[in-house]
C-alpha cells in the first residue's frame, strides 16, 4: 500500500535490505559498464534539511528525496557532488545509445549475481525473486535530462545548478476503463528496457546525465503540500563527442523549475483517472529537433 511522505514520514528511517531504489548502472552501445562506475554515488546515512511536513531528516541509500531537501539532492541524490571526484566520465558519441538499470538492495547487500548473472542481458535482476525481477515499487514518469558542463568548467565539480534539458521520458497509458498503467512501474511487474538515444543534434562537451523516476504526490485543495511527490535522481557523468558546436535549447532550473506534474489529484494518486490537462515533470522534452510539450498520448 502507498503511503503520503505527511502521514507516513517515519518509515523511510527503518532499515530495509530492499526499500525503494537507486538508478546506479548504465549500458554504452548495449556493453553493460560497473555499478556507480559513471554513477556519482550517494552518501549513507545523509542529514537532510528540516522542513514542516516531516520529522525524519536521516536517508538511507535508497530513500526518495523531496522538493524541500537540498537543492544538490534534487538534482542529482544525497551528497553525490563528495564522490564526484571517484567518479570515471564515460565517452561517448552524439546519437549514441544508452541504457539504465535500478537496484532495490542496499550497497551492503551487492552480489555480483545480481549484476551479471541477469536473464535476456538486463543490468540488474533480484536472485531472490522467483523471475529475478528488480522491479520499481512505485510508479511515475520516468525522466532523463542533460545540463552541461558551463565553459571552463569540470566536470567533478560541476553541481547542476545549470540548466537541464529532458532528453528522453517512460509516462503512463490509459487503459480502456480510464485507470492508468504508468509503464516504468507496470504494476510492480518486469519493467520494460530503458533504452534511449544521446540525440545527434546534441553539441560536443561534458554533462551531467539526469535519471529520474518521480512518484507524484497528492494535492487536494485546500492543503498544498509542495514537498509530497517522492524524487528518485541520480548522475551519470558523460563526455560528449560531437560535429555539433554551441548550447542545448532552453532548459529548466532544478529544483526550481521541478513542479508541473509531480502533484495530482486523488483518482490520479490512486491510478483511476487522468488529471485533465496533465503535463509530465521536467520541462518539455527535446527531440533533437524541437522543443515539445511532454504529456500523455490520449
Amino acid at each position: 500500500m502507498r503511503c503520503i511522505h505527511l502521514a507516513g514520514s517515519l518509515a523511510l528511517a527503518a532499515s530495509t535490505v530492499q526499500g525503494h531504489f537507486t538508478f546506479v548502472r548504465l549500458a554504452h552501445n548495449g556493453e553493460w559498464k560497473a555499478p556507480t562506475q559513471y554513477f556519482r554515488n550517494k552518501t549513507e546515512l545523509f542529514e537532510e534539511l528540516p522542513h514542516p511536513y516531516s520529522n525524519n531528516y536521516f536517508r538511507l541509500y535508497n530513500d526518495p528525496t523531496f522538493r524541500t531537501d537540498y537543492p544538490d539532492s534534487v538534482r542529482c541524490g544525497r551528497d553525490t557532488l563528495a564522490h564526484a571526484a571517484d567518479t570515471e566520465v564515460l565517452a561517448v558519441q552524439a546519437g549514441d545509445t544508452i541504457e539504465i538499470a535500478h537496484t532495490r538492495k542496499s550497497p551492503d547487500t551487492w552480489a555480483d549475481e545480481q549484476w551479471y548473472d541477469c536473464p535476456n542481458g538486463r543490468g540488474s535482476c533480484d536472485p531472490l525473486d522467483p523471475d529475478w525481477t528488480m522491479d520499481f515499487n512505485h510508479p511515475g514518469p520516468l525522466l532523463a535530462h542533460l545540463s552541461k558542463v558551463p565553459a571552463g568548467g569540470d566536470i567533478h565539480t560541476y553541481d547542476g545548478s545549470g540548466e537541464w534539458v529532458k532528453i528522453h521520458s517512460v509516462g503512463l497509458e490509459v487503459n480502456d476503463d480510464g485507470s492508468l498503467h504508468w509503464l516504468a512501474y507496470n504494476y510492480q511487474g518486469l519493467p520494460s528496457r530503458f533504452v534511449f538515444r544521446i540525440p545527434e543534434q546534441t553539441p560536443a562537451g561534458d554533462y551531467l546525465l539526469r535519471l529520474d523516476l518521480i512518484w507524484p504526490g497528492l494535492y487536494q485543495p485546500p492543503i498544498y503540500v509542495g514537498d509530497q511527490a517522492q524524487i528518485y535522481a541520480s548522475c551519470a557523468q558523460i563526455s560528449v563527442k560531437s560535429n555539433v558546436n554551441g548550447s542545448l535549447p532552453q532548459g529548466i532550473l532544478i529544483p526550481e523549475d521541478l513542479t508541473t506534474g509531480t502533484l495530482v489529484s486523488l483518482a490520479m494518486y490512486r491510478d483511476q483517472s487522468l488529471d485533465e490537462g496533465y503535463v509530465y515533470p521536467g520541462g518539455p522534452l527535446w527531440t533533437g529537433e524541437e522543443l515539445v510539450e511532454d504529456k500523455p498520448n490520449v
